[in-house]
């Protein structure tokens, strides 16, 4: 950019100009709150759905309409949602143009444009608005889907569908709101109307805000620099956070959702409550089951780690029988264990446990995660010892406290990587084809957890002989008077950077 060149912070005319060239974008013009309101205001009056897009295929506003039953129905049918995905990416990001079936609306679009009525193979429509502002094309506006009036059966391409209930279907098309072209063309000009405004006014208080801004940065030029780099990080940041919240939301509607569905139909299946199964299709039902809950556990530790970093995290303190708990940890791993030909074995006090005060759920996941690591990286025929401390003075704290120790005859971990198998994502190998699976995510759960319970976790290991992490934790963490507390974020989670 000039204002990056020697000398560009002089030319003050040029530099002011090229802000009113730029194309602007919907995101620089519209403010979220105010717009989002006013498009859901919107989708309940006239109880429709309106997802509104800029030009890069990012959404601004989505109004959830009547169709969500019916269009959940037939996305739960593996052809159906193949089929609704290529629907939806069309109208998101297809050409603005009368293809793939779409035609062109009587009227034209008020904002610019054609209107394109797009038909679903439900037999429900859609209606694209395009969003042109001073000749640019800024997005689009999805209106739908609904049905017309004249829908009076469900079209042939709907009993296409495999195993899809065309009778439940048409109950549920029923709810699904009836528009005619009229009202729809109705509807679009008066949103038109308000985007207008919003967009002229938005549009002002963005250039009124950067050519004010240039003007500073005209004479100081050191601002300048330094002004451009926060603005970019700043860009930065809340991209990263859209990006981070537009996963969480797929992560958990679009993938927990229909897996749980999937182990629990499989499970239904493996336990013959649809008929006897031979030996072998109950095997592949038992590797469906096995195979699902291993994602399940997947997704849910990256939505706990996700958790974490945004200090989501709450710690309930509560009174623990540690002993307890450690052989509560052990009988839930022992499966992996055993079908691993593994020994695991437990050592605890020869005294009975004092209880101590800890979050209960999150320091039986720490064990676990322990474990289930330990077992993991061991080899068949190795063996995992647990070892549980009695209650004492421990020096690494300064306190009365316990330790947990989880030790393996696995393959062990290079002494230049001991310290960064705790970070978020990281993998000790890390190639396409590495053997052991996972997220990375294990390990740094379980720092955060400790260090929330104000202890401390190490390791120590050598390279094919084999590791022990230890845990050292006190008996009553110093915030656990309060009874909650909150996980404060890794304070080195962006010091590398995070690999899947």
């Amino acid at each position: 950019m000039s204002a990056d060149k020697p000398g560009a912070a002089g030319n003050g005319p040029e530099h002011a100009g090229s802000v009113l060239q730029r194309k602007l974008s919907l995101v620089d013009m519209l403010d979220p709150v105010t717009f989002g309101d006013v498009v859901d205001s919107l989708g309940e009056l006239y109880r429709v759905g309106i997802r509104v897009l800029d030009e890069r295929g990012r959404t601004l506003a989505d109004a959830k309409g009547s169709n969500g039953d019916f269009c959940g129905f037939v996305n739960a049918q593996g052809e159906g949602h193949a089929r609704c995905t290529a629907l939806v990416a069309r109208l998101n990001e297809g050409p603005l143009a009368p293809t793939q079936g779409a035609q062109v609306m009587p009227g034209g679009s008020p904002l610019g444009g054609e209107l394109l009525s797009q038909p679903c193979f439900t037999g429900l429509r859609y209606v694209v608005m395009p969003v042109l502002w001073e000749g640019d094309v800024l997005g689009r506006v999805v209106v739908g889907p609904f049905a017309s009036e004249e829908l009076a059966e469900l079209p042939a391409s709907l009993g296409e569908v495999p195993g899809l209930d065309l009778a439940r279907a048409r109950e549920l098309t029923a709810n699904v709101q009836r528009m005619p072209d009229t009202r729809v063309t109705k509807m679009l000009a008066h949103f038109a109307q308000v985007m207008a405004a919003l967009l002229a006014a938005g549009q002002k208080s963005y250039l009124s805000g950067q050519l004010h801004l240039e003007a500073m940065l005209e004479t100081q030029r050191e601002l300048e620099s330094q002004n451009a780099q926060l603005l970019r990080l700043n860009q930065r940041l809340k991209e990263a956070d859209r990006m981070k919240s537009s996963f969480l939301s797929t992560v958990s509607h679009e993938l927990r959702t229909p897996l749980a569905s999937i182990i629990g139909y499989s499970e239904m299946l493996a336990e013959g409550l649809v008929g006897a199964l031979n030996p072998e299709q109950m095997q592949f039902a038992r590797t469906i089951i096995d195979k699902g809950n291993t994602l399940l556990k997947l997704i849910s530790s990256i939505l706990d780690m996700s958790q974490i970093e945004a200090g989501k995290v709450r710690l309930a303190f509560e009174w623990v029988d540690v002993q307890e708990l450690v052989e509560s940890a052990i009988t839930s791993v022992m499966p992996q264990a055993q079908r691993k030909g593994l020994t695991l074995k437990a050592q605890m006090p020869p005294v009975v446990q004092a209880r101590v005060v800890a979050d209960r759920e999150k320091l039986r996941q720490v064990v676990v995660n322990l474990l289930a690591n330990a077992v993991k990286f061991t080899p068949t025929g190795g063996k995992v010892d647990v070892r549980l401390s009695e209650l004492g003075n421990q020096l690494e704290l300064g306190l009365a406290g316990y330790r947990i120790e989880v030790e393996d005859s696995g393959v062990g971990i290079p002494e230049d990587q001991r310290e960064r198998i705790f970070q978020s994502f990281y993998q000790v190998d890390d190639s396409p084809t590495r053997e052991y699976g996972g997220a990375g995510l294990g390990l740094a759960i379980v720092k955060s957890y400790v260090e929330g319970h104000g202890g401390q976790v190490a390791v120590t290991s050598e390279l094919g002989r084999g590791s022990c992490f230890r845990v050292v934790l006190p008996k009553e963490p110093p915030q656990s008077s309060q009874g909650l507390a909150f996980i404060p974020p890794p304070v080195d989670m962006d010091t590398e950077p995070e690999r899947f």
